[in-house]
């Protein structure tokens, strides 16, 4: 069992007014691209890549295969969630190293989410 095989994501219920929610190849590679991002602080090593906290390194073919999708549904995908800033892809000698944006706004502790959601709510309810 490697280290993201064990623990939890979070998904947020705002998910369902996201503009890729209805797009099912655009959301299942979203929720693979979380479930296998590196969730620790510091920085892993994979050959001569440092893999940083809400990071993924992967091939295109790789990512086919493990989330079923075509090589080039995966693609459009990619593209898709980089033209609207939710991810960075950058091609490497080892692969595909994607970055989550928001990685860190999307996996805060519980703690920390709930202190950003009262923030956005308090700021609905004063109008500021």
């Amino acid at each position: 069992m490697s280290r993201n095989d064990s623990g939890w994501i979070k998904d947020y219920r705002s998910l369902l007014n996201w503009r890729w929610f209805k797009d099912p190849n655009t959301a299942h590679l979203w929720h693979y691209l979380l479930l296998r991002a590196s969730w620790l602080d510091e920085e892993q090593e994979f050959r001569t890549i440092k893999i940083k906290k809400g990071q993924v390194l992967e091939s295109l073919p790789s990512l086919s295969k493990n989330t079923g999708l075509t090589c080039m549904n995966v693609r459009t995908a990619l593209n898709h969630l980089k033209s609207t800033g939710e991810i960075t892809d950058e091609l490497t000698g080892c692969g595909r190293l994607i970055t989550i944006v928001n990685y860190a706004k999307y996996q805060a502790t519980d703690s920390q989410g709930n202190r950003e959601s009262n923030r956005e709510s308090n700021r609905e309810l004063t109008g500021s």
